[in-house]
Order: structure tokens, then sequence, then C-alpha cells
């Protein structure tokens, strides 16, 4: 009789997307709304761990299974179940039903968050979050990713999940499906740039890099055989999405009839999106180029606004004349040191803004520069975690244990992150929006060597050190958004590079069976003990806030999601935030310590 070989079971995407939902949702709702109450339930013959919610507004109760546990980043969930008053039995739930069922109790108790129609808007952005993911997870290649180092463009398009903490992490308002394969990152797809041209003094420019007639000529290449350039006209490239909605705005055409600019059509460098989809990158090009988009990204529209482009000159100068690589060797900086635009009459930004960004990491030179977020994130099906892969490499080259590996790449990390990043704020007064995205690690070794850090709109200025900066660089006095209170800077600096950056690798290594989070975290916190002894400004008073205080400042997006709030335009302010226990506070390592000893 002739054996047949078993045929693995093709994994549900449309499963892994609703679990991955549910777990998003959950957790955003878990952090802003409900902690939810303790609770277990017998499954399958054991005593499993649950979270329980009551609905009032439906009168419904709602259960999770929790199949692991986590004080620094989401929960994963098993099973999810519900059951109304006075039933004595819990039926099973679909995980995107309990997502509904949340959406409406939160809608009905906030009052849709002050806009009509905002609950439903919310489950839409929800479901199409949901159908990407799934979408992704259907491509998943079956084989699996060995744990080399990969090609930096490799990197910023593997983010199936999106954000950890978000309820709607890959909603994509505004790009079809059809769009989204050539445009988004995940899709891989490769295009040309549309290229308008119009006379140099229609043109707003500035560049500390190179000469900015030459940057964009290099990129249209072979489209400049086939079109005419005259002496005083300047190029303007657009991103396709961008140059097809301009071309629908009465005040661009009305422009393109009196011959005032010129639609050249497309061609030169093929580009592909990075992580941010608005900016786009390609092996064959010095410069990444960072777009405004009609597109709606999580919770915002990505307008590159007019003193975003001033400040990301200024930036690139300020790193230059305050010699930050140099002074932090272990820090990095991409700068944004260049930018033209279209500039009308009467109006602040036309839409054709464009900011140049360093490309350094072209072919093998990105081999082994890796974002936090791709780092960090959990893996599709049939692929390996990366930071799991890097750290039992590491461990077999080194001839350690996995958890030595995991606890010695922390350190390391935490020295070029944490120390670096901390040490710039105390010594200069420059802290970074530097968030899981923003950071890119160099791991081409597999143990952390370097961070680096990209965005303009991600820098926040003392207003302690203002005087001394404003010596240094006086543009700085006349650009907006960039000089805020220690104290604000202190609480979003704590949540970009503690919560979003450093508790997601604590949360990745702990739910990869690494090493335990409360060993983590108390390496965290000796390290930032051992910080403070070389601190004496700005950075001394932050970690001293990390330390002893008892909450830590974290994002509210499924706040800001039910009320429409646009978090890149400005006056939004404390509404972005709130409060949360703070992990490294001695007590909360030693509950949690109380806790793995009792679950083990």
């Amino acid at each position: 009789m002739t054996m047949r070989a078993r045929i693995p079971a093709r994994p549900d995407p449309h499963g892994i997307a609703a679990a991955a939902t549910f777990q998003s949702f959950a957790n955003c709702y878990i952090r802003e709304i409900d902690a939810g109450c303790a609770g277990c339930m017998a499954l399958d013959g054991c005593e499993r761990r649950c979270l329980d919610w009551y609905l009032s507004a439906q009168r419904l109760h709602l259960r999770a299974v929790v199949s692991t546990d986590s004080r620094v980043g989401p929960k994963a969930f098993g099973p999810i179940f519900s059951r109304h008053p006075g039933e004595s039995s819990w039926q099973p739930i679909d995980p995107l039903w309990a997502v509904q069922c949340l959406v409406q109790d939160l809608t009905e108790k906030t009052g849709d968050g002050g806009r009509p129609g905002a609950g439903l808007e919310l489950m839409l952005r929800t479901l199409q979050s949901c159908a990407r993911i799934a979408g992704l997870a259907d491509q998943a290649a079956t084989r699996q990713l060995d744990n080399r180092p990969q090609a930096f463009l490799e990197s910023e398009q593997s983010l199936a999940f999106g954000h950890w903490m978000h309820p709607t992490p890959k909603s994509l308002s505004g790009m079809s499906d059809w769009q989204s394969a050539i445009y988004a990152p995940e899709g891989g797809g490769r295009f040309a740039l549309t290229y308008f041209a119009a006379s140099r003094t229609m043109v707003r420019s500035r560049s500390v890099a190179s000469d900015l007639d030459d940057m964009v000529r290099g990129m249209a290449g072979d489209l400049l055989d086939k079109v005419s350039l005259a002496d005083d006209e300047m190029l303007l490239p657009m991103h396709p999405l961008q140059a097809e909605a301009l071309l629908l705005e009465p005040r661009i055409q009305a422009l393109i009839e009196a011959g005032r600019l010129r639609l050249l059509g497309s061609g030169g460098v093929h580009f592909t999106a990075t992580s941010s989809v608005r900016t786009i990158a390609s092996d064959d090009c010095d410069w990444m180029l960072k777009f405004s988009l009609p597109v709606k990204i999580t919770n915002s529209l990505r307008l590159n606004r007019a003193h975003e482009l001033e400040a990301g000159v200024a930036m690139a100068r300020l790193v230059d004349l305050l010699d930050l690589e140099a002074r932090l060797p272990k820090l990095g900086f991409l700068r944004d040191p260049a930018y033209l635009t279209l500039a009308l009459p009467g109006e602040t930004e036309s839409g054709f803004e464009v900011i140049f960004r360093e490309n350094p990491y072209r072919g093998e030179k990105g081999e082994g520069v890796i974002s936090l977020a791709a780092l960090t994130g959990p893996a599709l099906p049939g692929r390996r975690q990366r930071l799991s892969g890097l750290v039992e490499r590491c461990a077999d080259q080194a001839g350690m244990s996995k958890p030595e590996a995991a606890r010695l790449w922390f350190d390391r990390y935490l020295d070029c992150a944490v120390s670096a990043l901390v040490r710039l704020y105390d010594e200069t007064g420059i802290a970074l929006e530097a968030h899981q995205q923003n950071m890119l690690v160099d791991v081409s070794q597999g143990w952390p060597s370097r961070v680096v850090y990209r965005d303009s709109q991600g820098f926040y200025l003392s207003e302690t050190h203002r005087p001394a900066l404003t010596r240094a660089l006086p543009d700085l006095a006349q650009i907006a958004d960039l000089f805020y209170p220690d104290a604000e800077i202190r609480r979003r600096f704590g949540y970009y590079l503690i919560v979003n950056q450093v508790f997601a690798v604590i949360h990745r290594m702990a739910a990869e069976g690494l090493v335990d989070e409360a060993d983590l975290l108390t390496l965290l916190r000796d390290h930032l003990t051992r910080l403070t002894d070389t601190l004496c400004g700005s950075g001394l008073d932050f970690t001293r806030h990390l330390l002893d205080d008892s909450t830590i400042t974290t994002k509210a997006n499924l706040g800001v999601r039910v009320a429409g709030i646009d978090e890149l335009e400005g006056g939004a302010g404390a509404s972005l935030y709130r409060e949360m226990p703070n992990p490294l506070h001695p007590a909360h390592i030693q509950t949690l310590r109380l806790a793995d000893a009792l679950a083990s």
C-alpha cells in the first residue's frame, strides 16, 4: 500500500486577520477604556485565564481567553465568548463580531465622540484594516525565511500587521485595491514619477545638499530625452497618486491651460514605497522622496506642511553644526536637507511639496539595517519572526543560550537607542519622536551597533535650550512647532522612546519565549539608573521621571480614532495622550515577577 505524504493545512488568512484585528482593538480598549475583570474558565480540560467586560449599552458580557499576558505590550487572545445576563453558559463568538460589540458599546458611551456616524466609520476602518491583513496573509509565501540580515527595502515592505497598539493598524483610506498593489509598501510595486515643469519664479525650493536641478534631472533620466525643458523652467516630481489628485483641481487646470504649468508625463527612475507609504526609495537613486498624498493612513491625511519643509532643512543643518554624529557615534540621522514646491499666491501649500531625504541604504549597503517596527513585528504564517531569528543566530555564533544572548542583545540595543538619545536630550535639549518606525537599527553583525533616526517632523527642542540652539542656528526661531516646555517633552519622549519603542523589544522577546518581561524591565531600570550618574540637565529629569513616577504617557489611538482627530494637524495637544501605569516603577516590576512565578 502506497503511503501519501500528508499535505500541511493552509493557514486561514481570514482567521489570522480576524484574530489580529480583535487583538489590536481589544488592547486599545483595555489601555484606554476598560481594563476588564480578570477571571478564569475551564477549556479543553485546563483552567485558562480570561478577561471579562460587561457592555452595558448592549447588556452583554464579553469574555476573551488570554493566551499571552503582557504589562508592556499587547496581550494575545484565544477563543472569545459572550452571554447575556441571566444565562448560565458562555457561547463562542466570532472575533469580528466581538469587535463590533466593543465599537457599539464605546460609541454609545461616548456619544460617537461628538461626531455623528463615528462608530460606523470606526467599524468600516476596522474591517478595511482586517481585509488588508487577510490579503497579506493570503499572499505570504509558505517557505520559511532564514534569519540572515536582509535588504533595507525588503524589511520596509514587511509590516503585515501594522501598529501594535492601534484599533485600525492597516487602515488605508483613499487608495483602491489595485492602486495599493502598486503604491503601498506591502505590494512591493515599482513605479515612475509624474513630472511637471514650471518657471523658476513659481518654484520655492531650498537645499543644503546637492544642487536641486541636478538631483531632479537625475531622477527624470530618460524622460528628458522625450521632452524639452526651457532654460527658465524647473522640474517638479510628483507621486502618481498626488499628481492625479492635483490634475483634478480647477486652480491647477487653469495654470496648465494658461501655459504656466506643464505636465510632462512619467518616466525616469522607478521607485517603491517604504513603510510610511508616502516616502519612496529606489536602489537607483541617492534620494528618498517624501510627498503629500490624498490618502488617510490610520488617523491622518499625510501632507507636507510648509513649516515641515523648513524644519527638515534646519534640522539637517543643526545636526552638522552641532557635530552630533561625532559626539554620539552610536546615533545617526537620515537628513531631509532639501525641498521644492510650486508656490501659489495666497496659499501656504500647493500640494506640490516634496521633501528630499538621504538614501544611503541602496542595494547591499542596506543589508542588516532595519526599522524597530519591522524587527519586532509579528511574523506571518510560514515566516520566521525577525528579532527571534536574529537572537538565535547571535546565540549560535557566540555559543550562548538564547536567554543569555537575548539579554546581551537587549543591553547593546539600550546602549545605542536609549543612552544615545537621552544624552542627546541632556546635552543639547533635542528630543526625538523615536517610535518604532522612525528608528532604524544596524544589526548587520547580528548585535545592535548603531541606531539611525529618520523624520524631520519629529524633533522636539527644549525651551530651556532655546537661547543656545538659536545662537547656533538663528533660523530655528522662525519655524513653528519646534520648541516645547521640558514637561511636555518628557511626556512625549517617554511615550515614543520607552512605551512605543523599547517596550516593543521587551514584548517581542518575551512573546517569543526568549526571556521574561520582568527580567528585561529590571535590565532597563538598571541601565537608566546607571545613566543618571552621567547626566546633569534635561536628560536627568527625564530619566528620574521614568524611574520614579508611577505613571507614564501613552498614545490614545482609539480615542483619537473615535474623535476623528488628525494628529498631524496642530491643536490636538494633550488629547493625543493619556497616562498608564509605569511598568518601570519598582512596585510594578515586583508585581510582574510575582505573576510570572504564579504562572509558571
